[in-house]
């Protein structure tokens, strides 16, 4: 499934595959939702699967988002579907443990 970002009461919902060819658009869709707010929510729990480029971008605009006094909460905690790439990329703590 190709990648589908799609924006509802302040979130951004993430659909499809998540990898090295399509992180720069999802980096776009944040940059453009985060220049509206100082926080940002990104809903990961209808991604199909993920890459360890995307696993590190995400860490990026995590950091960055921390760097720059946002709040950038990413749920997908319980998706089967990321939860192997991110733990084995160390990038498991960015993920928010609260769902909204």
């Amino acid at each position: 499934m190709a990648l589908q970002i799609i924006e509802s009461n302040g979130t951004l919902q993430v659909y499809g595959n998540l990898n090295a060819a399509n992180t720069q658009i999802l980096k776009k869709h944040l940059n453009l939702f985060s220049n509206a707010k100082n926080y940002m929510i990104l809903n990961l729990e209808k991604v199909s699967g993920m890459d360890a480029t995307a696993a590190h971008m995400l860490r990026q605009l995590y950091l960055y988002a921390m760097k720059n006094q946002r709040l950038l909460s990413i749920i997908g905690e319980k998706n089967p579907n990321i939860l192997p790439i991110m733990n084995k990329t160390k990038t498991f703590y960015i993920l928010s443990h609260d769902r909204v």
